[in-house]
């Protein structure tokens, strides 16, 4: 099984995404850990709040405008 990581983008107020950029490449137990959680209970979608996207800017060097954006980490299994 394959695990999935990436940063969905909306605009404010929108429900589809504008854009996703896919972030596997980053270590997932970095990632479990910035969010809170267990590697082994790690899964669904999280919400991007600023205390997350400066390290994930670090992590994964994107920007974001949270100002005009809502962020979301998704995490899916192939």
């Amino acid at each position: 099984m394959t695990t999935r990581y990436a940063i969905e983008r909306y605009r404010k107020g929108e429900d589809r995404p504008d854009g996703e950029t896919d972030v596997t490449a980053v270590d997932s137990r970095s990632l479990a850990e910035l969010f809170g959680c267990s590697l082994d209970q790690f899964a669904d979608v999280y919400a991007v709040e600023p205390k997350h996207a400066e390290a994930l800017a670090t992590l994964t060097g994107l920007g974001f405008d949270l100002s005009g954006y809502d962020y979301f980490l998704s995490i899916t299994a192939d």
